[in-house]
Protein backbone atom coordinates (compact mmCIF):
# COMPACT_ATOMS: atom_id res chain seq x y z
CA UNK A 1 0.00 0.00 0.00
CA UNK A 2 1.48 3.41 -0.96
CA UNK A 3 2.54 5.86 1.72
CA UNK A 4 1.86 9.55 1.18
CA UNK A 5 3.19 12.62 2.96
CA UNK A 6 0.28 14.69 4.21
CA UNK A 7 1.12 18.04 5.78
CA UNK A 8 -2.00 19.98 6.66
CA UNK A 9 -1.61 22.87 9.07
CA UNK A 10 -4.32 22.99 11.72
CA UNK A 11 -5.64 19.48 11.14
CA UNK A 12 -2.53 17.47 11.94
CA UNK A 13 0.66 18.38 13.70
CA UNK A 14 3.51 18.31 11.22
CA UNK A 15 3.83 15.87 8.39
CA UNK A 16 3.01 12.21 8.63
CA UNK A 17 2.71 9.15 6.49
CA UNK A 18 -0.92 8.36 5.66
CA UNK A 19 -1.87 4.90 4.48
CA UNK A 20 -4.33 5.01 1.60
CA UNK A 21 -6.51 1.97 0.97
CA UNK A 22 -6.38 0.42 -2.49
CA UNK A 23 -4.84 2.25 -5.41
CA UNK A 24 -6.40 5.65 -4.68
CA UNK A 25 -3.73 8.35 -4.29
CA UNK A 26 -6.14 10.72 -2.51
CA UNK A 27 -7.05 11.25 1.12
CA UNK A 28 -10.66 11.93 2.15
CA UNK A 29 -11.02 14.57 4.89
CA UNK A 30 -14.29 15.53 6.61
CA UNK A 31 -17.16 16.14 6.38
CA UNK A 32 -17.88 19.27 8.41
CA UNK A 33 -21.48 20.32 9.00
CA UNK A 34 -24.66 18.43 9.80
CA UNK A 35 -26.14 15.11 8.75
CA UNK A 36 -29.03 16.78 6.91
CA UNK A 37 -29.68 16.14 3.24
CA UNK A 38 -28.41 13.26 1.12
CA UNK A 39 -24.80 12.14 0.72
CA UNK A 40 -23.08 13.04 -2.58
CA UNK A 41 -19.64 11.78 -3.53
CA UNK A 42 -17.38 10.83 -6.43
CA UNK A 43 -16.12 7.30 -7.05
CA UNK A 44 -12.41 7.53 -6.25
CA UNK A 45 -12.07 3.78 -6.79
CA UNK A 46 -12.87 4.15 -10.50
CA UNK A 47 -11.31 7.53 -11.33
CA UNK A 48 -9.38 9.15 -8.48
CA UNK A 49 -9.19 12.93 -8.94
CA UNK A 50 -5.79 14.26 -9.91
CA UNK A 51 -6.52 17.96 -10.43
CA UNK A 52 -9.50 20.31 -10.08
CA UNK A 53 -10.38 22.17 -13.27
CA UNK A 54 -13.40 24.23 -12.23
CA UNK A 55 -15.78 24.88 -9.34
CA UNK A 56 -19.35 26.19 -9.77
CA UNK A 57 -21.30 27.61 -6.82
CA UNK A 58 -24.82 28.94 -6.25
CA UNK A 59 -25.05 30.99 -3.11
CA UNK A 60 -26.85 33.69 -1.16
CA UNK A 61 -26.91 33.72 2.63
CA UNK A 62 -25.58 30.13 2.49
CA UNK A 63 -24.06 27.83 -0.14
CA UNK A 64 -27.01 26.50 -2.14
CA UNK A 65 -25.18 24.16 -4.53
CA UNK A 66 -21.77 22.95 -5.61
CA UNK A 67 -20.46 21.38 -8.82
CA UNK A 68 -16.93 20.80 -10.05
CA UNK A 69 -14.88 19.25 -12.82
CA UNK A 70 -11.61 17.40 -12.40
CA UNK A 71 -9.17 15.29 -14.36
CA UNK A 72 -7.88 11.87 -13.41
CA UNK A 73 -4.21 10.81 -13.67
CA UNK A 74 -4.67 10.10 -17.39
CA UNK A 75 -6.00 13.61 -18.02
CA UNK A 76 -9.57 12.41 -18.62
CA UNK A 77 -12.21 14.95 -17.53
CA UNK A 78 -14.96 14.12 -15.01
CA UNK A 79 -17.89 16.18 -13.69
CA UNK A 80 -19.58 16.09 -10.27
CA UNK A 81 -22.81 17.78 -9.26
CA UNK A 82 -24.53 20.07 -9.08
CA UNK A 83 -25.27 18.95 -5.54
CA UNK A 84 -27.80 21.03 -3.63
CA UNK A 85 -30.64 23.34 -4.62
CA UNK A 86 -31.34 25.95 -7.27
CA UNK A 87 -31.76 28.85 -4.83
CA UNK A 88 -29.34 31.62 -4.07
CA UNK A 89 -28.97 35.04 -5.61
CA UNK A 90 -25.49 34.58 -7.08
CA UNK A 91 -23.76 32.05 -9.26
CA UNK A 92 -20.00 31.88 -9.69
CA UNK A 93 -17.71 29.72 -11.82
CA UNK A 94 -14.04 29.37 -10.88
CA UNK A 95 -11.90 28.11 -13.77
CA UNK A 96 -8.35 27.14 -12.82
CA UNK A 97 -5.47 27.74 -15.21
CA UNK A 98 -3.42 24.80 -16.56
CA UNK A 99 -0.70 25.19 -13.90
CA UNK A 100 -3.03 26.36 -11.12
CA UNK A 101 -4.29 24.19 -8.26
CA UNK A 102 -6.15 24.69 -4.98
CA UNK A 103 -3.85 24.85 -1.95
CA UNK A 104 -6.33 26.05 0.67
CA UNK A 105 -10.05 26.01 1.35
CA UNK A 106 -11.82 28.07 3.99
CA UNK A 107 -15.46 27.58 4.96
CA UNK A 108 -17.96 28.32 7.69
CA UNK A 109 -20.66 26.11 9.15
CA UNK A 110 -23.54 27.73 10.99
CA UNK A 111 -27.30 28.15 11.23
CA UNK A 112 -29.57 29.32 8.42
CA UNK A 113 -32.14 31.00 10.63
CA UNK A 114 -34.45 32.02 7.76
CA UNK A 115 -35.12 28.33 7.03
CA UNK A 116 -34.69 27.14 10.66
CA UNK A 117 -31.70 24.97 9.74
CA UNK A 118 -29.34 24.38 12.66
CA UNK A 119 -26.18 23.86 10.61
CA UNK A 120 -25.22 24.18 6.97
CA UNK A 121 -22.27 25.49 4.95
CA UNK A 122 -22.61 29.28 5.07
CA UNK A 123 -19.50 30.23 3.06
CA UNK A 124 -16.67 28.85 0.92
CA UNK A 125 -13.33 30.35 -0.12
CA UNK A 126 -10.62 28.82 -2.35
CA UNK A 127 -6.94 29.86 -2.56
CA UNK A 128 -4.61 28.66 -5.32
CA UNK A 129 -0.87 28.10 -5.64
CA UNK A 130 -0.71 31.34 -7.66
CA UNK A 131 -1.95 33.32 -4.65
CA UNK A 132 -5.40 33.94 -6.13
CA UNK A 133 -8.30 33.96 -3.66
CA UNK A 134 -11.80 33.11 -4.90
CA UNK A 135 -14.49 34.17 -2.45
CA UNK A 136 -15.61 34.04 0.20
CA UNK A 137 -18.98 33.09 -1.27
CA UNK A 138 -21.89 33.22 1.21
CA UNK A 139 -22.35 35.26 4.39
CA UNK A 140 -19.92 33.39 6.64
CA UNK A 141 -22.08 33.08 9.76
CA UNK A 142 -20.89 30.33 12.10
CA UNK A 143 -17.70 28.49 12.92
CA UNK A 144 -14.76 29.10 10.56
CA UNK A 145 -12.72 26.15 9.26
CA UNK A 146 -9.57 26.14 7.14
CA UNK A 147 -7.74 23.44 5.20
CA UNK A 148 -4.31 24.64 4.01
CA UNK A 149 -2.42 21.89 2.15
CA UNK A 150 1.37 22.25 2.22
CA UNK A 151 4.36 20.58 0.56
CA UNK A 152 3.00 20.53 -3.02
CA UNK A 153 -0.25 18.80 -2.07
CA UNK A 154 -3.58 20.05 -3.41
CA UNK A 155 -7.33 19.84 -2.95
CA UNK A 156 -8.56 17.77 -5.90
CA UNK A 157 -12.22 17.09 -5.16
CA UNK A 158 -15.12 17.45 -2.76
CA UNK A 159 -18.03 15.54 -1.31
CA UNK A 160 -21.03 16.77 0.64
CA UNK A 161 -24.42 16.29 2.19
CA UNK A 162 -27.02 18.43 0.45
CA UNK A 163 -30.67 18.97 -0.21
CA UNK A 164 -31.75 22.55 -0.95
CA UNK A 165 -28.47 23.72 0.64
CA UNK A 166 -25.07 22.23 1.44
CA UNK A 167 -25.47 20.76 4.92
CA UNK A 168 -21.88 19.45 5.15
CA UNK A 169 -18.71 19.47 3.05
CA UNK A 170 -15.52 17.43 2.88
CA UNK A 171 -12.48 17.38 0.63
CA UNK A 172 -10.20 15.04 -1.28
CA UNK A 173 -6.53 15.93 -1.00
CA UNK A 174 -3.77 14.60 -3.24
CA UNK A 175 -0.67 14.63 -1.06
CA UNK A 176 2.94 14.48 -2.17
CA UNK A 177 3.88 10.82 -2.77
CA UNK A 178 6.94 9.84 -0.74
CA UNK A 179 7.67 6.14 -0.62
CA UNK A 180 6.20 2.67 -0.61
CA UNK A 181 4.55 1.62 2.63
CA UNK A 182 6.66 0.39 5.54
CA UNK A 183 6.17 0.18 9.28
CA UNK A 184 8.62 3.04 9.82
CA UNK A 185 7.76 6.75 9.58
CA UNK A 186 8.18 8.58 6.30
CA UNK A 187 11.59 10.19 5.93
CA UNK A 188 13.44 12.05 3.20
CA UNK A 189 15.48 9.77 0.96
CA UNK A 190 19.04 9.30 2.20
CA UNK A 191 18.25 10.24 5.79
CA UNK A 192 18.45 7.57 8.47
CA UNK A 193 15.96 7.19 11.28
CA UNK A 194 17.17 7.40 14.90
Amino acid sequence: MPCYLLHIRGLMAGARCVQVQGQSPVVKLGAWGSDGGAAHDIDVGVAPPHRLQSIALRWGKVIDSLAFTYTDKDGQPHAAGPWGGAGGVSEDLITLGPSEYVTEVGWTVGPFKLKEIEACVTSLKFVTNLGTTHGPFGNGDGAHHSLPVLDAGSVVGMFCRAEDYLHAIGFYVRPLAVTESTDSPAKPEGESLP
